[in-house]
């Protein structure tokens, strides 16, 4: 997971500021297509299941066009630090927010 005091947005994966639908695009591309890595592999992983997988960018999808649940904690709007502990990349060189 993040070391204290990483923040990030939950669901923004490009880390452009916002969460949209370029960011469940580039996980696809990354699972699928041999697309780049995400900048931050944890804002990527929308239910903080502690893996990068299509349920993500579906999540996503869901959220952004059908009503869906929105991304875990620290969620797509305010920047926050992972509440869960995991192995997925740190976003530490990338301190935009």
């Amino acid at each position: 997971g993040e070391p204290a005091g990483i923040s990030f947005r939950r669901g923004d994966g490009n880390f452009d500021g916002t969460m949209d639908i370029a960011d469940p695009i580039g996980v696809l591309g990354y699972l699928f297509a041999g697309g780049r890595s995400p900048i931050c592999m944890d804002a990527c992983d929308t239910d903080d299941s502690q893996a990068l997988d299509i349920s993500d960018a579906i999540g996503a999808l869901s959220f952004l066009f059908a009503g869906g649940l929105p991304p875990a904690l620290p969620g797509p709007e305010t920047p926050g630090v992972d509440p869960t502990r995991d192995c997925l990349a740190v976003c530490s060189r990338y301190k935009l927010y």
